[in-house]
């Protein structure tokens, strides 16, 4: 979702595997996918365009 949200709007991520990484996966792992945003998770779940389109214009 993020690469299609991308191709419309100025966009930069990066990806984690949290598999790789057990404190991470602890944290997260039902909530994958997740978007955190300066420490502090923005959404997660099922994350659709809108979604996404409005996390960016917080």
């Amino acid at each position: 979702m993020l690469k299609l949200v991308a191709e419309d709007h100025p966009l930069e991520w990066e990806t984690i595997n949290i598999e790789e990484d057990d404190e991470i996966h602890e944290k997260y792992m039902l909530m994958i996918p997740v978007i955190e945003h300066e420490g502090r998770v923005r959404t997660y779940g099922n994350i659709g365009y809108i979604d996404v389109l409005e996390l960016i214009d917080e």
